[in-house]
């Protein structure tokens, strides 16, 4: 079973398995829910959720069952490896571009834009095993920088390590061949920067107590969470997807759902999404529903420049807002990136330091060069080997189109956005999957005359975003498997074969749902799509429609101010009543259906958590069911696509 031992400075503990097949298969099986669920709510809402506690608690809770059966226990280790493959699997909807710019190339290209371009399946399989692997790569190569050497927060890389090792009752482990995480913890800050994250080192201390339970939970009451969550959110589900009138429930009144799309969605998984992201979030979003669909979206109407139906996206006013949000989340973006590469050039002397040896001290202490993953040169070597993969799919799929010379750019471009996803990530427990840098630099090269234009910024911005994607989502791994105590070369390998298998269902998942439904049409509106290809259009310089320039600007200025004050206050009680730039444009580029379906979702959160015999437990219970709640609906999509698939092929005899 054990195929692969770490390196000799790696183990310390020969007899504990690292990879092994039964941990990959039950990733696989595990990832297989997670990349169906992130294809459906990404065409619906353009959102993927990466679901790491979900994943672990699936895989301690499946081999528990089957432990009369097994020799050895799964440990820490594989679980780590478990964790890896399914985030692996199911991110790849968001890293192979299936719920943005595959579905803007097949369904919103123009005939003058040479739209639309449909895709066979051999080539979506070239294209997204292309893209699968050196956005891991490129961060495994800066492993040690960004996950060991660097004091970033990791908030959500925590909780989920603190889950596998409270389910194995076993302190954390620091990462095999650093320094241990009460060294780091324990180490004085030497700079500003470790000031200002010292708060970080006492919460890794909190982790070395070993505790039963997290905050009152236990695994065998938050799975009977999960499957009730689960079987609950299948059920009305399948109710809603055969009777679709319960997604636009007008409660404020037929002409405000007719003509406004002012209505409540029943669906079990928005009010799940709700549940797990607390009130603050759903409230800034309707802050931007109600800028946006309460106020713009008629006043467009009113002064003739939305003049079609509310809900469509050439000529009513949802097509003519979606500028607004992307104004928003273009502002919030450039902030971001600003802000991170800033940090980076400022603590970039004292990273060259400690690579060039003149602080052997603290090398030996924990941040080793080269990389214990596989070897610095070799990890080089084999992310080289990836862009070329990668160059060559792009090629092979698209090269009559897109020039090679344009894909190298693009995959250099990628890197900076990719060390964007990883802090962001880090920071924000957010991955902004924003291909920003793409987009301006492109739109500065290629000229609107260029019959190809879009249609090159799009795959460039997509390669982009597949490096900031999974280079994000690795890093979150390995930050969990330093604190669990797994090896990072295992993770690594186990991300690869979860990110090839991944990109083969997602191709799958993805033309299944094309193939059945209408896109953009009722259940599928594909916002992200509509967003990434309207910034295309802008960096290439095609107009903005009709009186939306001033209101776009204003977005981007209160976007941009508002991510500033939230990042120079962060501690700062009142900055939770100041929205974010994301979360002010999901209002707007969303229906007000989705909003206030969560808004509900967090409301009955915060209830649960503040009143009630189990006032004051952190209700983790409620976040499984949650998930749960999530991935139902997901599950009986499917379901209830089958049966349709299966009654018009058998029912008309």
């Amino acid at each position: 079973m054990d195929i692969a031992q770490p390196d000799d400075e790696e183990n310390q503990n020969h007899t504990t398995p690292h990879f092994t097949w039964r941990a990959v298969l039950a990733g696989l099986i595990i990832g297989f829910f997670i990349n169906l669920s992130n294809t459906y709510y990404g065409l619906r809402i353009g959102a993927a959720s990466q679901m790491s506690i979900v994943s672990a608690l699936l895989g301690f809770v499946t081999f528990q069952f089957l432990q009369r059966y097994l020799r050895i226990s799964l440990n820490p280790s594989e679980n780590s490896l478990l964790l890896s493959v399914s985030t692996s699997v199911g991110c790849m909807p968001v890293a192979a571009g299936f719920i943005n710019v595959i579905p803007a190339l097949e369904f919103l290209l123009s005939s003058e834009e040479k739209g639309p371009l449909l895709l066979s399946a051999k080539s979506l399989i070239v294209w997204s095993i292309g893209l699968c692997s050196f956005g891991l790569l490129f961060a495994a190569v800066f492993r040690d920088h960004f996950v060991v050497q660097e004091k970033l927060p990791w908030p959500g890389a925590k909780r989920a390590a603190n889950l596998i090792n409270s389910l194995y009752h076993q302190n954390p482990q620091p990462s095999m061949g650093h320094q241990s995480a009460r060294d780091e913890a324990n180490r004085q800050p030497d700079n500003e920067e470790d000031t200002d994250h010292s708060s970080f080192a006492r919460e890794e201390q909190a982790l070395l107590t070993p505790q039963p339970t997290i905050d009152g939970f236990r695994w065998d009451r938050g799975m009977q969470s999960l499957f009730r969550g689960t079987l609950l959110s299948w059920g009305l589900g399948m109710i809603v997807y055969f009777v679709p009138v319960l997604r636009e429930i007008p409660v404020f009144g037929r002409t405000a759902s007719k003509n406004w799309l002012w209505s409540v969605d029943l669906s079990p998984g928005f009010f799940g999404q709700g549940m797990m992201t607390g009130p603050t979030v759903p409230l800034h979003t309707m802050m931007g529903a109600v800028a946006g669909w309460g106020t713009l979206s008629p006043y467009a109407k009113k002064q003739g420049w939305a003049p079609g139906n509310v809900d469509d996206w050439e000529n009513g006013a949802r097509g003519w807002i979606i500028w607004v949000a992307l104004a928003s989340l273009l502002a919030d973006a450039f902030v971001k990136l600003g802000w991170f590469t800033w940090r980076e050039v400022v603590h970039f002397s004292d990273d060259t330091a400690i690579m060039d040896g003149e602080n052997e001290n603290e090398i030996n202490t924990g941040h080793n060069y080269p990389s214990s993953i596989i070897g610095r040169r070799r990890l080089i070597f084999y992310f080289l080997v990836s862009a070329i993969i990668c160059a060559v799919s792009v090629h092979a799929t698209f090269g009559s189109v897109v020039p090679w010379y344009y894909t190298g750019l693009a995959l250099t471009l990628a890197l900076p956005t990719a060390v964007v996803g990883i802090r962001s990530i880090a920071e924000t427990d957010h991955n902004p999957e924003c291909a920003l840098v793409s987009h301006l630099v492109f739109g500065t090269f290629l000229s609107s005359s260029n019959p190809n234009a879009i249609l090159i910024d799009l795959f460039s911005a997509a390669i982009s975003q597949a490096g900031a994607s999974q280079s994000g989502d690795i890093s979150h791994n390995f930050r969990i498997g330093q604190l669990v105590g797994s090896s990072p070369k295992v993770q690594l390998h186990g991300h690869i074969i979860g990110s090839i298998l991944g990109a083969l269902i997602s191709c799958g998942a993805y033309r299944l749902y094309a193939s059945q439904h209408s896109i953009p049409g009722p259940l599928f509106r594909i916002p992200a799509a509509f967003l990434f290809i309207n910034t295309a259009r802008v960096a290439i310089g095609h107009g903005l429609p009709e009186g939306v320039a001033p209101f776009a600007i204003g977005a981007a200025v209160f976007s941009g101010m508002s991510t500033i004050v939230k990042m120079r206050y962060a501690n700062r009680w009142w900055q939770t009543f100041i929205p974010t730039g994301v979360s002010f444009a999901i209002g707007i580029y969303n229906t007000p259906s989705f909003t206030i379906t969560r808004i509900m979702g967090a409301v009955f959160y915060w209830a649960c958590a503040n009143f009630g015999r189990e006032k004051g437990r952190k209700n983790n219970d409620l976040l499984v069911l949650a998930s749960g709640l999530v991935l139902g609906e997901s599950v009986a999509s499917l379901t209830g696509l089958v049966s349709t698939m299966m009654f018009k092929r058998f029912g008309g005899h």
